[in-house]
């Protein structure tokens, strides 16, 4: 008897956490201005988030099959939510146009840009 509550109180404490993180990752999305900012919260916080939810759930049904399908997921999600945010700022750093602005460079960068951008001046 004390053993299920304790792994209630395990699952309630992981469930809560993710929800804790989803709500943080929001307010994040929310207040920051610079696009890269927003997708590293948005990033962050999804990946620790689903990780606290499936844990929370496997606590929870104990070691059955869909425990061994959750950690599947877990570890589909964990290669894949990585790869599109690191897609997205890719896109994010080749399109902004005013990223100087919004972040520091490192030199060859800053001229490379400032390179680029003459070109499209005299085209």
């Amino acid at each position: 008897m004390i053993g299920e509550w304790i792994r209630f109180g395990l699952s309630a404490i992981c469930i809560l956490a993710g929800l804790f993180s989803l709500v943080v990752s929001l307010m994040g999305l929310f207040l920051f201005d610079f696009a890269l900012n927003r997708i590293h919260a948005a990033a962050v916080a999804d990946t620790q988030a689903l990780f606290l939810f499936l844990v929370g759930i496997m606590i929870a049904i104990g070691f059955h099959m869909v425990a061994l399908k959750l950690a599947l997921i877990l570890f589909l999600q964990w290669c894949t939510s990585p790869l599109s945010s690191h897609m997205l700022t890719q896109f994010e750093y080749r399109v902004d146009r005013n990223l100087s602005a919004h972040c520091e460079l490192p030199t060859e960068t800053a001229e490379a840009a400032e390179a680029q951008e003459k070109e499209l001046v005299e085209s």
